[in-house]
């Protein structure tokens, strides 16, 4: 699975959107519109999941869901929207696709979305199931979360601080905390500096999304 497109006239609800699907399949290339007119303008081969809002401009629920399943009938297809109507309910149900409500607690809408798309890629259960040394922080796709000390010493170099200031700051040597970015660096999947800020802003996303902020305590220097 390489492509996604997002139907949705509303940026916030298609930034949201992604990053839903983003967690569950890392790596897509994403391609946003915001009317049922521009669908016609995109090839049915080259898209592997659709994501669709109901209530769009000079169109009706049922004619967005007969033309997407119909325009995109050998593509994935998910329904996002805020109506509670049983017959769109079932048409969406007939059609094949999955239908999520934008009332939904974020962390139900990932259960469902992995569900539907098979995939296992996010542990929803990590506050449970991780020991004294795990935190929350787990990028997409991963088999390991950080560990506390590798999260707390990469929230301090996503706020940008030297080696030697989080030393300071989290009352260990230099090269320990060297060590410790070395190691989030294999953890996030990527090579350098650059690349961790990014995707551990990404896994603290979606661990503040799934668990709340208040469960991202341990982030902080004084955390055992």
């Amino acid at each position: 699975m390489k492509n996604l497109l997002i139907l949705e006239d509303h940026p916030t609800s298609a930034m949201v959107v992604e990053e839903i699907i983003a967690a569950v399949v890392p790596g897509l290339t994403t391609r946003v519109v915001d009317s049922v007119e521009q669908l016609h303008h995109i090839e049915p081969a080259g898209v592997d999941l659709v994501v669709s809002d109901l209530v769009l401009p000079n169109s009706k629920p049922a004619e967005v869901i007969d033309l997407v399943s119909q325009r995109f009938a050998n593509s994935l297809r998910i329904f996002f929207t805020a109506l509670g109507d049983a017959k769109i309910e079932r048409q969406v149900a007939n059609s094949g696709a999955l239908l999520l409500s934008k009332s939904q607690h974020y962390k139900e809408l990932m259960v469902q979305v992995q569900a539907f798309l098979k995939r296992d890629s996010v542990n929803l259960n990590s506050i449970s199931q991780r020991n004294e040394f795990q935190s929350l922080i787990q990028m997409p796709g991963s088999p390991k979360p950080l560990t506390i000390k590798q999260a707390q010493v990469m929230e301090q170099v996503s706020l940008g601080r030297t080696g030697k200031e989080i030393a300071k700051i989290l009352g260990m040597s230099p090269d320990t905390v060297n060590a410790h970015i070395k190691e989030a660096f294999g953890r996030l999947g990527v090579q350098n500096r650059g690349e961790a800020v990014s995707n551990y802003s990404v896994a603290r996303k979606l661990a503040a999304r799934l668990h709340g902020e208040a469960a991202l305590a341990h982030l902080q220097p004084n955390a055992d």
